[in-house]
């Protein structure tokens, strides 16, 4: 989505809240990076960086509060974020890896020699690369699994924190 869309859009969303009383809250699916791959999410909140690979932390240990006064909602926001960078930066890095070793195989074989030549160096190639990669690639899943339960259970508690506000709210007469 180029800057002036995204200009446009903003500019929507601040005449739709003058309709609408709270706030509209979406993000956008960037182009896939040349290097991961991967289609980054451009949040649009106030936390959020152009670089996905900054890491960001809050500015406070969350741990220090209590859960009434603790907002799940920014540290579920910033965790997203570095979920996001950690996943990136995993398969950038990985994808670098495997072109160069890719490149390499296939400067190793002759430049006349048959196409089958070529397709059995790669099939090798993928198979080793596979079996190389294996403990690395599941590291990298436990971890992700890992982050990701994290995710989920900040997501409930931002949403037990907005269902406690909104009984609070409410007037029993």
């Amino acid at each position: 989505m180029s800057q002036r869309s995204l200009r446009v859009l903003a500019r929507l969303s601040a005449y739709k809240r003058l309709i609408h009383t709270s706030r509209p809250s979406f993000n956008f699916i960037g182009l896939p990076d040349p290097t991961s791959n991967l289609r980054p999410i451009i949040y649009t909140t106030a936390t959020s960086s152009s670089s996905p690979s900054e890491s960001k932390q809050h500015p406070y240990s969350l741990r220090e509060f209590s859960d009434d006064t603790v907002d799940h909602e920014l540290q579920w926001k910033l965790h997203r974020e570095q979920l996001d960078a950690f996943n990136h930066a995993y398969w950038a890095e990985s994808n670098i890896r495997f072109e160069a070793a890719k490149s390499s195989v296939l400067a190793a074989i002759p430049s006349n020699a048959p196409t089958e030549a070529h397709e059995h160096a790669l099939s090798d190639f993928y198979k080793k690369w596979v079996v190389q990669e294996r403990v690395r690639q599941d590291k990298y899943a436990v971890e992700l699994r890992k982050r990701t339960f994290e995710d989920l259970s900040l997501s409930a508690k931002v949403g037990f924190q907005r269902a406690k506000k909104r009984l609070a709210s409410w007037r029993f007469l």
